[in-house]
């Protein structure tokens, strides 16, 4: 039996790509000087992958979106390969794009098996196998063992039933299994597949890390609640941080640089520095073994102190990514981000002053955001002066608390899946701030210059 896992090509418009496996916030973004300036590693469906293929099963990973194929070449592909089984990544704003392919798929291919995953699918397994006929299964959640047990299941004509995580059709009847808890030991898993992918087009070069960069996870979850986050809210389900052996990721870290050459890891963990003895146990594992690469990481800066911080960077830190959100305490409290500002800025400064670069990332349209809000989000950037900046529309994904929060309160309406892009509009209607005032101020805080 042989199974596709694919990242389906997402092009909303000549020039604009869209981002989603990999990704937990998914969105388009444009071509810089016609290149993807910005890809993350699709680390689920290149788990899955590698699972399946330690188990002696036959599989196939496609990236479509690193690959830059159009939808035309890449269902040729796709019947090329011929797959019993094949696996697609969804999200929100690129589902009615993904839904489109999949049925061009089913009338190329009808006897393939059609099955898909990722945060869209997991909050609505039952409504989207309801309205596509054409889908044979949902998987839920956290998805590699799902479809391991699947795949083995169709060989051995086994029960469908016994598969947490999936739901699936039984004649006209659409059965959901039990939530499958969160993988306890992902030292089980085996290092994700890399061989089947272009690896040197992912990149998350963000403050000029060098490339060619690679991708990584130490560690997977989050035990804090923020309303806005999706991951732990769908794909995780469960606020639990599980980490790998120390000794495995700087195994996997040293294999990535000395096979391919990479110039710098990012370890795209949910929090790098949730457990500080775990981080400190990383670090002086690099430099136990004299791993000389510059490295990167996503990290809560509230958990963040100066000891810790010249540790990291001793151990060859470059730069640092630090959600922020918003400078304004009411928006942080309502949406339980919670973090301390005036630590926030003592931690940001003194990242800067011992050299790790700085990233911060804020969401614009939060519950409880006004122009004076917006004005302490801006001040607060000119105060810190970071070295790179994202700015995002808040997005209240579906299955998140701010999806629950708002959905019979402030979503436009009506609205569609392709509108839930935040980088392109809000899908949030904030009393006091239309929809043209709010994209206006979030220009402004895009285009804060600044001093060097």
């Amino acid at each position: 039996m042989k199974t596709l896992l694919v990242n389906l090509p997402w092009r909303v418009a000549e020039g604009r790509y869209g981002v989603r496996a990999g990704s937990r916030w998914p969105f388009t973004i444009e071509l810089e000087q016609g290149k993807k300036h910005y890809l993350p590693f699709p680390f689920f469906l290149a788990y899955a992958a590698s699972l399946l293929k330690e188990n002696k099963k036959e599989a196939k990973l496609f990236d479509f979106i690193a690959e830059n194929w159009k939808k035309k070449y890449c269902i040729e592909r796709i019947k090329e390969y011929n797959p019993d089984l094949l696996l697609a990544e969804t999200s929100t704003p690129s589902f009615y794009n993904d839904i489109d392919i999949l049925r061009n798929i089913r009338n190329s291919i009808p006897f393939s098996q059609l099955a898909i995953c990722g945060p869209h699918a997991s909050t609505f397994p039952e409504k989207i196998l309801s309205d596509y006929e054409f889908l044979d299964y949902v998987l839920i959640g956290e998805y590699e063992y799902t479809l391991l047990e699947l795949v083995s299941c169709l060989e051995e004509n086994g029960d469908l039933n016994t598969i947490f995580g999936l739901a699936y059709r039984e004649g006209k009847e659409i059965i959901k299994n039990p939530y499958r808890k969160t993988i306890a030991d992902l030292d089980s898993l085996p290092w994700p597949e890399r061989e089947d992918v272009p690896i040197y087009n992912y990149n998350d070069g963000f403050c000029g890390l060098p490339k060619p960069n690679v991708q990584m996870w130490a560690s997977r979850g989050c035990p804090f609640e923020c309303t806005f986050c999706l991951w732990p809210q769908v794909m995780y389900r469960e606020h639990k941080y599980r980490k790998r052996d120390v000794k495995d990721v700087v195994d996997e870290m040293e294999y990535l640089v000395n096979k391919y050459n990479f110039k710098a890891v990012y370890f795209d963990d949910d929090v790098f520095n949730i457990d500080r003895k775990y981080t400190l146990s990383i670090c002086k594992e690099i430099m136990d073994r004299n791993v000389k690469i510059p490295w990167a990481c996503m990290a809560r800066v509230d958990l963040m102190d100066e000891e810790l911080l010249e540790i990291m960077g001793d151990a060859g830190l470059y730069a640092i990514k630090y959600g922020i959100e918003s400078a304004d305490k009411e928006i942080l409290k309502r949406c339980k981000k919670n973090i301390d500002l005036d630590k926030a800025k003592r931690i940001i400064n003194y990242t800067k002053k011992i050299g790790i670069k700085t990233h911060l990332t804020f969401c614009v349209g939060l519950p409880a955001e006004t122009s004076e809000s917006i004005n302490k989000t801006v001040k607060f950037i000119k105060d810190v002066n970071p070295d790179s900046l994202q700015i995002s529309y808040a997005v209240p994904f579906p299955g998140t608390d701010l999806y629950s929060n708002l959905e019979n309160k402030f979503i436009r309406k009506p609205y569609n899946w392709s509108s839930f892009d935040g980088n392109c509009d809000s899908v949030v209607c904030i009393d006091g701030l239309s929809r043209e005032i709010l994209k206006e101020r979030k220009d402004t805080l895009k285009g804060i210059r600044f001093s060097k």
